[in-house]
């Protein structure tokens, strides 16, 4: 009898998804891809946009501001360029500190927006290079911005003749190279490692690594943003001192960094970049540091004003004196009511700080005053009871052409990198992140 034969099983091939279904996520032990994260974090075309468009408009309008001041007073655009530099210059160091002290703290909520400010603080060489025009004239003898920098000055005034260890050219170089190169340094090991962060197999020893290094660097941080403040601001008047200018500088530079890393993540997200990554949440947080150091800013400038004003030494009180005589005066109030008072009410509420037209707006107001506090630092130093007021045209071309350079160096970088850290296994933590 036959022996009956079983028909041969079909061999069932593996399921693949189905027509329009999305593929399947891989198993847990495999790593997927770093470019699956599951939102747009690549600048892409914009970056070459923002690099043309900023870094035109920057470069046009400082050769345009070189060129009127090589035309016409020099010592009003040397003013007028530091006014605009230092302007520039403490949003760069505030982004710094600000991604120094996420790694320091150890934070969660932040890593999903630290890769933008690390950006941001990339722009160090940037703000170097920018500083030869005050740095070469100097070097050479000009004292436009300096009277320190003129010998028979220095040597007709007791005081000035005491302060010139301190207060010479050679010095002042020798610092602000030790300034610049650790910025440089610091903010570029900070964003190399936390690139090296997206394809390391071992990103938590990166992470340690860096939160090891941030706590020696935040007081040398301290320290040089504090000297670099006495060097090209307070020693504008080198007969004035003030112990406490540094602390005041550094709460401008925090404070103006947040108000444009606001606007910085609203312009990516209207864009489409990192629209599921920063939520209201990372707004809401930004929003508390600008209100908080709003009040601290206030809490600084009335402190130094208090004490030399209880004080009452001819040689402190008459730098306050010089801004609350003529047009001066008006300066320093709106600085009290604009850059005080109505942000404090207005960032006061939690849902200014969660809407982002409203905190947009602030930021803006912010910036805007960040400079005109500036102006009034720098330049009552001109010693006119009016206000320079045609010097228009050199303040405009200055501000423009530093902010357009500063933007087209941020987005030269993030040309090249994904905007978010994806390699920091503190992420989901921060996607997550959640106010109460």
């Amino acid at each position: 009898m036959a022996e009956d034969k079983k028909p041969n099983k079909p061999v069932k091939k593996a399921a693949g998804p189905k027509q329009g279904e999305p593929p399947k996520k891989p198993p847990a032990n495999v790593e997927a891809p770093k470019d699956d994260f599951d939102d747009n974090i690549r600048l892409g075309l914009d970056a070459d946009r923002v690099m043309k468009v900023a870094g035109g408009v920057g470069a046009v309008s400082l050769v345009a501001c070189l060129g009127l001041g090589f035309t016409g007073d020099a010592k009003r655009f040397m003013f007028a360029y530091l006014t605009a530099y230092i302007w520039i210059l403490s949003i760069a160091i505030g982004a710094l500190f600000w991604v120094t002290l996420q790694h320091l703290v150890n934070a969660n909520w932040s890593i999903v927006l630290r890769r933008v400010a690390e950006l941001m603080a990339q722009n160090m060489p940037l703000m170097a290079l920018l500083a030869l025009p005050i740095l070469v004239p100097t070097a050479m003898g000009n004292d436009s911005l300096y009277i320190w920098v003129n010998h028979e000055t220095v040597h007709a005034d007791h005081l000035l003749h005491h302060k010139a260890p301190y207060l010479n050219v050679t010095f002042f170089l020798i610092r602000c190279a030790i300034y610049f190169g650790f910025w440089v340094l610091l903010s570029r090991y900070l964003f190399q490692t936390s690139v090296a962060q997206d394809q390391s197999k071992s990103p938590g020893d990166l992470a340690k690594r860096m939160q090891g290094l941030s706590a020696p660097s935040m007081i040398l941080l301290a320290l040089t943003l504090t000297f670099a403040a006495f060097d090209f601001l307070m020693s504008l008047e080198p007969a004035w001192f003030s112990t406490i200018y540094g602390v005041y500088f550094f709460a401008g530079c925090v404070l103006s960094f947040n108000s444009l890393f606001a606007l910085t993540l609203m312009w990516l997200q209207k864009q489409g970049r990192l629209v599921k990554s920063v939520s209201v949440e990372h707004y809401h947080d930004i929003g508390k540091m600008m209100f908080g150091f709003t009040v601290f800013w206030a809490y600084i400038g009335f402190s130094q004003f208090m004490l030399i004003w209880y004080a009452n030494i001819p040689e402190e009180t008459f730098w306050y004196k010089m801004r609350f005589t003529g047009d001066w005066r008006t300066v320093s109030a709106i600085l009290l009511v604009c850059h005080f008072v109505l942000p404090f009410l207005g960032l006061l509420s939690r849902h200014i700080k969660r809407n982002k037209k409203t905190l947009g707006f602030w930021a803006v107001w912010i910036l805007v005053l960040h400079y005109v506090d500036i102006y009034w630092l720098v330049k009552p130093s001109l010693h006119e009871e009016t206000l320079p007021t045609g010097d228009l045209l050199l303040d405009v071309t200055a501000i423009v052409g530093m902010l357009g350079l500063f933007l087209a160096g941020a987005a030269y970088q993030a040309k090249k990198v994904r905007l978010v850290a994806v390699g920091d296994p503190r992420l989901p933590k921060s996607l997550a992140f959640e106010n109460f």
